[in-house]
């Protein structure tokens, strides 16, 4: 029933939108004419239902679990959580009942266009959650605005939620793919039947007229029909300026930021971005159809007439301005950002996007990277996936000469559709990586994952039923990790919708569910996990990075259960946690964490480059002190900063021996072009952004990201995989070849014995001497990197300029085996097998990414 219930709510008027009333004229400074509340509800499909609720309400019950548990709106599993709204942006009826309110407050019954409503003022503090423990939360020193959601991405996913379904839709790839199509064209039908038929069109109000033709128009945007998506929000412009004059300003950012879309989906950035893409780079030439980009500019000034210090749009007009070729020229002085904000403070070298001449090439939505070898040829591959329910993987095998060649159909991927995410692990120990397969993220709807057997000979087989990994789950990440030391990888894996789960590694090619009897399931929405002996006492540790609330630290109690020492070890994150991954920054020898905080907000990020203060909540960085405890670093690194990071992860661009970060960002809206950061670390002390600088500063979305050396010439390349939500942000996959830097390094394959087969876990350091005679020691833990893109398990090692011979130390989890090398010439891959007293050097030609030209 509570489906059927859904279904007719969402194809009344396709979604709740409250905020279409727009946005009204407030004169600059004025914050008390234009109040901000932030809001939860509770939608229902009749009066007495809602009455009832409002009795339940009354006597004391959380209002975020009732929504759980009876709303038919589509953050019903957020606990009805709307977040902050300013009062002008709401529906008449809506900003009646709820201005007024005292924060923990319930409105009256209100009637709106999917239903009944009721609707809760939150506290001031919306940090910390009810007892409820759902709904995402913005911890922030002011109010964060979140960026417009222009894309239609709720929309659908409404739908998805709402359509009747075989109740096996989730538990095959192509099912979920026919769940997704099916879903939009379900639910255009009656709204553009509505639409087309005039006499029941007038008898409904011209706000609700407006909002179908909106609600239509987010559906178009969605599917990359920005023409039609572009006419309909026209025509509930003009419908705003006969009868809302309110909802104009709106409908001016609304059709801006749609323009500025088109014109670049006219232009073929998407398949073709060059340097028009990259954020800091000002090639001042326009787009080669720049004319949607002059409407969109259009209608951008249109807004800031009335609303000149809104940095959303200033930024967009920024953005727009790129576009034809007239920033930073032709932006009128009072909404310029200028070039000087975006210049790096240190220059490493200029990279290239190579990807078109290596043939690595993949076109489309956020998804996971996997940069390996997987053929065990001694080349890197390339494995993408895409959230896309109906793209399939995609296998780009590495050819030797600098160029690469899609082979999905030959490795059997092909009917592998979806996944927001891919994670690699040789769970069987037979020396070839295989793949885990994550879907259901962002959409908060289990989903079943696949377990990919790589068979050795060139192909993939889903084993996932027979292994045990049947069970649907809604997640984008997971980590390999061998929990009880038996020389098996076991497999942790976040959850958006319920508790995380731990599989232990069985030896025979199965998996035992044991997260209850772990302690580690607790509900929460999770983004990022990742695993590491913190605390050196040869067991992994686990860290789960949340969206809603407290993170947690599950310290190995080397019985097969955890405990969650978040609060003691100091470590509790953002409530707005996404990526997060150990590693040791400073090189003291103690694995230290990082976490992002992801903020939708183009205005929070917009503050940086004009120098306002910010409201969101930053990334965190925890330096280790080695007693399990870690001290919060983050001002004195410099990494005080609010960005929306998704795709992200960690490697040495510069050879220095200290790691160094690239985020990427990301949020379905066609607003959120904010840029991707480089972060360089300064010999462990702080870190700089040479995004700029870099080249590597690219505007749209991406997520999964990768270091390797792809083109064996001493140096870490970047792999970005970029694109974002929803069918119409498409993009190219992004290569950044490494310029070079002239230092030294040292390339090391562990292969396990007693121990993992891949070495996941063991222990590197490697002592180096400079010209001066003075020594230090650089520390790796073997690992793929961050928690959302996969770098190789070859530990790429810089070393800075070094005059003399390395010695190496090598520690096996396992065994707790450990191995010393001594005098190791540099610039060389090696390959060191468990328990050997000698290791091997490894012959690779160096090659041009692009062709069978060297390097010079």
């Amino acid at each position: 029933m509570r489906t059927r219930a859904r279904f007719a709510a969402a194809v009344g008027a396709i979604v709740l939108m409250l905020a279409w009333a727009g946005r009204a004229q407030v004169p600059s400074g004025s914050q008390t004419r234009d109040p901000v509340v932030t809001l939860r509800v509770i939608v229902v499909t009749s009066a007495e239902a809602a009455e009832t609720i409002a009795s339940r309400l009354r006597s004391g019950e959380s209002f975020a679990l009732i929504a759980k548990s009876t709303s038919t709106a589509a953050n019903a599993d957020d606990g009805g959580w709307l977040g902050k709204q300013r009062l002008s942006e709401l529906r008449p009826e809506v900003r009646a009942a709820v201005q007024g309110l005292a924060p923990g407050h319930f409105s009256p019954v209100v009637k709106i266009p999917t239903g009944f409503a009721i609707f809760e003022v939150e506290r001031d503090d919306p940090a910390e959650l009810d007892a409820a423990g759902v709904g995402p939360a913005l911890a922030s020193t002011g109010s964060v605005r979140i960026v417009a959601d222009l894309s239609g991405f709720s929309e659908a996913r409404t739908l998805l939620d709402t359509i009747p379904k075989p109740e096996d839709w989730n538990q095959t790839p192509s099912a979920a793919c026919d769940a997704h199509t099916r879903s939009r064209a379900i639910g255009r039908t009656p709204v553009e039947a509505l639409l087309a038929n005039k006499q029941a069109l007038a008898a409904r109000s011209p706000l609700d007229q407006m909002q179908l033709y909106l609600g239509l128009g987010q559906l178009d945007a969605y599917e990359g029909k920005l023409g039609d998506a572009i006419a309909r929000f026209q025509k509930a412009r003009e419908i705003a300026a006969a009868d809302i004059p309110d909802a104009m300003p709106r409908m001016d950012e609304a059709l801006g930021v749609m323009c500025l879309h088109k014109a670049e989906m006219d232009s073929g950035v998407q398949e073709a971005p060059g340097d028009s893409c990259l954020l800091g780079i000002n090639t001042r030439q326009p787009l080669r159809q720049p004319a949607e980009a002059q409407a969109a500019i259009d209608y951008f000034l249109r807004y800031l007439a009335g609303r000149p210090d809104d940095l959303e749009v200033r930024w967009q007009l920024n953005v727009a301005y790129r576009a034809i070729g007239g920033y930073p020229d032709k932006v009128p002085p009072r909404y310029l950002i200028p070039e000087s904000a975006f210049r790096s403070a240190e220059d490493i070298g200029r990279f290239r996007d190579v990807a078109s001449q290596a043939g690595l090439v993949s076109v489309g939505l956020a998804g996971g990277v996997i940069v390996e070898d997987l053929r065990n040829t001694g080349r890197f591959d390339v494995v993408t996936s895409s959230m896309d329910s109906c793209a399939p993987l995609r296998f780009l095998s590495n050819n030797g000469d600098g160029t690469f060649t899609e082979r999905t159909a030959e490795t059997g991927l092909s009917g592998q559709v979806g996944g927001l995410n891919i994670v690699p692990g040789d769970y069987n120990n037979d020396g070839c990586q295989d793949i885990l397969v994550l879907r259901g993220g962002w959409e908060f709807l289990p989903q079943r994952m696949s377990l990919l057997r790589n068979d050795c000979n060139g192909r993939f087989t889903d084993v996932t039923m027979a292994s045990g990994l049947g069970e649907p789950i809604g997640s984008q990440t997971a980590a390999w990790t061998d929990i009880d030391n038996d020389g098996f990888l076991d497999l942790f894996i976040g959850n958006e919708t319920g508790a995380a789960r731990l599989y232990r590694n069985l030896g025979n090619g199965t998996f035992a569910d044991i997260s209850r009897a772990a302690g580690i399931d607790h509900p929460a929405v999770t983004k990022g996990v990742t695993a590491m002996d913190y605390d050196h006492d040869r067991y992994p540790d686990l860290y789960v990075s949340n969206y809603g609330g407290n993170n947690f630290l599950y310290h190995n109690n080397r019985n097969g259960t955890f405990t969650e020492v978040s609060s003691a070890a100091r470590v509790k994150g953002t409530p707005t946690g996404f990526a997060a991954w150990f590693f040791d920054y400073d090189n003291d020898g103690w694995p230290d964490l990082f976490v992002t905080s992801y903020v939708p907000s183009v205005e929070e990020i917009a503050r940086r480059y004009v120098d306002e203060p910010r409201n969101g909540t930053t990334m965190k960085l925890y330096r280790n002190l080695g007693d399990g405890t870690f001290a919060d670093v983050t001002a004195e690194a410099k990494l005080d900063r609010v960005q929306m990071p998704m795709g992200s992860n960690f490697g040495d661009v510069d050879n220095d021996g200290y790691l160094d970060m690239y985020l990427g960002t990301g949020h379905p809206s066609y607003a959120a072009t904010v840029g991707a950061m480089l972060l360089h670390n300064k010999s462990g002390r702080s870190f700089v952004d040479v995004a700029a600088s870099s080249g590597t500063g690219e505007l749209h979305k991406g997520h999964g990201v990768a270091f390797a050396d792809l083109d064996n010439d001493g140096d870490e390349d970047l792999v970005f995989l970029v694109g974002g939500a929803t069918l119409g942000d498409r993009h190219a996959l992004r290569l950044f070849e490494n310029p070079g830097n002239g230092n030294d390094w040292i390339a090391l394959k562990l292969v396990g014995v007693k121990s993992n087969r891949t070495a996941i876990g063991a222990e590197i350091k490697v002592t180096v001497e400079d010209a001066t005679g003075a020594s230090r020691s650089i520390y790796r833990t073997v690992g793929t990197g961050g928690s959302f893109g996969a770098s190789p398990l070859l530990q790429h090692i810089g070393l800075g300029k070094t005059s003399k011979p390395v010695d190496i130390d090598i520690w096996w989890p396992t065994s707790g085996t450990r191995q010393h090398f001594t005098g190791v010439q540099k610039d060389q891959w090696l390959q060191v097998q468990e328990f050997d007293t000698k290791y091997s050097a490894v012959k690779r030609e160096r090659v041009h990414l692009g062709g069978p030209v060297k390097k010079p």
